[in-house]
């Protein structure tokens, strides 16, 4: 068995969700440095606050000076995970124009911006991680958000060949994840509707995510880039 690659500086964007607080956990070790963001204003512990940075996606001078906090901290980033995202849920008629910037902006726009600004941070051995959607490939019933999805993905399998030679980019696609944010909003019936959509019955745990974003970012998957990996269980083969 290979011993797992410790990582001095993990970023992730958009921590603040049950999800977002698993995949933080999974990293935590002594030598790790673990920067997380969050986009609201809630009151923080100072405990919290000694490695959370507020972080406004469709705010340029946001980007900017959490960048800058990132370099005053570390000289490079070795892994940046991207899971900020926003999903209105809604038809094209029932969106007002600016609702679609919002949705682009955090979806896409923002963290295409972000990441351009931490390429100076990245080196070698970086991995970058961000989070698309099925709906990106197969559509959705919210237009705006499968775009802001589908533009994600196109931006990862383009940033494949431009990144620093031996850094790697990917995304990942999951499905319904259980205890998630989604699930609980999701009406009961929605919620077994997708659970017997999988094969073997069993939604995606938020700790088995963890573990694949993990593992994803060790180095035995050097020749994975550019790639996106459906997290659903099978339930979009049928």
């Amino acid at each position: 068995m290979k011993a797992e690659r410790n990582f001095e500086t993990v970023v992730i964007i958009g921590a603040s969700s049950s999800i977002g607080h698993e995949i933080s956990s999974r990293f935590q070790s002594p030598m790790t440095r673990v920067l997380t963001t969050y986009s609201s204003r809630t009151p923080m512990s100072s405990a919290e606050q000694a490695n959370t940075h507020h972080l406004d996606l469709r705010d340029n001078a946001s980007i900017d000076g959490f960048v800058q906090d990132i370099k005053g901290i570390s000289p490079r980033v070795d892994v940046a995970i991207f899971l900020s995202g926003i999903l209105p849920g809604k038809s094209l008629g029932g969106y007002e124009f600016p609702e679609i910037d919002e949705v682009m902006s955090i979806n896409f726009n923002g963290q295409a911006k972000l990441l351009a600004k931490m390429l100076p941070l990245l080196t070698a051995r970086s991995r970058v991680l961000m989070f698309s959607s099925i709906s990106a490939q197969r559509g959705s019933f919210d237009p705006i958000y499968a775009a802001s999805k589908g533009a994600l993905l196109s931006f990862v399998k383009s940033l494949a060949t431009q990144l620093p030679p031996g850094a790697r980019i990917n995304a990942i696609a999951p499905g319904l994840i259980q205890d998630s944010a989604m699930f609980e909003d999701m009406k009961a019936e929605r919620r077994e509707y997708h659970r017997q959509q999988v094969p073997s019955g069993q939604l995606l745990r938020q700790q088995d995510l963890a573990n694949v974003v993990f593992d994803i970012c060790q180095d035995h998957w050097a020749h994975l880039n550019g790639a996106c990996i459906d997290l659903n269980g099978g339930q979009y083969v049928r």
